[in-house]
């Protein structure tokens, strides 16, 4: 004799908790992510690379740009007339440049190049760094004054946006265990990969838009000579961005489509089961 399984009703309150969960959830991702981007951005690779692309395009703005010769023949032509082959461009500062270091080089890569030893010191130590790099006291007085906005992207600020980054993603994850908890079935599955889709998909759009607005800006630059205070900023985003903006969005994108994989397999699997269901009720005896 068979003895009828019992179905365990699923608590009422189950579903209001599931979704009161999803939508903190959404919010503490939404977070989350976006201290996850600046961490990659103050990170020590990303970091060095924004803050030798803001020292480059600033100190190259009066010679048109990062992609003008005319410095690097300026360099050529001091290192020819120096006695020992060498020059030092900025007064000050310790850094030499010699032939074999610019030569088969494009104007761009010389300056990433020379920009990136005052970078180093500055990700490093902050406004501190340059002081101890500096050579002349007037240079090193005006270092200690501060440094601006290339003082944000540092060693420091690096491990404090660690640390908060590393505080949300751990309320993100308690919050994602009790999320599949109160979820029921396949909703295991679709209600983190809609939390997910629904916490990355603004990160889709706002990098995407400022990805497209950068290559834009990149493939049709604005002559120097008629540039303003307001472009001359953009044209500084378009030198300084496009690598952080690229992983930006590339996590995003990464982030949104497994959102949709986890809805679209529970979705399958939620048919699967009903439609499995339909085929084992047995059919009801005509005698």
């Amino acid at each position: 004799m068979n003895t009828p399984k019992i179905k365990k009703n699923r608590p009422y309150w189950h579903v209001d908790a599931k979704w009161l969960t999803g939508i903190l959830l959404v919010g503490l991702l939404t977070v989350t992510l976006l201290m996850f981007i600046l961490v990659q951005a103050t990170g020590p690779v990303q970091g060095k690379g924004i803050l030798t692309s803001m020292l480059a395009s600033s100190f190259s703005y009066g010679s048109g740009g990062l992609d003008s010769n005319a410095d690097l023949e300026i360099m050529r032509q001091k290192i020819a007339e120096s006695p020992n082959g060498e020059w030092q461009p900025i007064p000050g500062l310790p850094i030499i440049v010699r032939l074999s270091d610019i030569e088969g080089k494009t104007a761009r890569e010389v300056r990433m190049w020379f920009f990136a030893q005052m970078a180093d010191p500055l990700y490093q130590n902050g406004a501190q760094g340059l002081v101890d790099f500096a050579t002349d006291p007037q240079m090193k007085a005006a270092f200690e004054q501060g440094v601006g906005p290339l003082g944000f992207i540092s060693a420091a600020t690096h491990a404090k946006i660690l640390s908060i980054f590393a505080v949300f993603g751990l309320v993100s994850l308690l919050f994602l265990l009790l999320l599949i908890f109160f979820s029921y079935r396949f909703g295991k599955l679709g209600s983190p990969g809609c939390v997910l889709f629904l916490a990355a998909i603004p990160g889709v759009l706002l990098f995407g838009g400022l990805n497209g607005w950068i290559n834009q800006m990149t493939q049709n630059p604005i002559p120097f000579a008629d540039q303003t205070a307001v472009t001359r900023y953009a044209q500084l985003a378009a030198d300084v961005l496009p690598v952080v903006l690229k992983s930006a969005l590339q996590t995003y994108l990464i982030l949104t489509l497994l959102g949709l994989v986890l809805v679209g397999v529970a979705l399958l699997g939620s048919i699967f089961i009903r439609e499995k269901k339909k085929i084992e009720v047995p059919k009801p005896d005509e005698n």
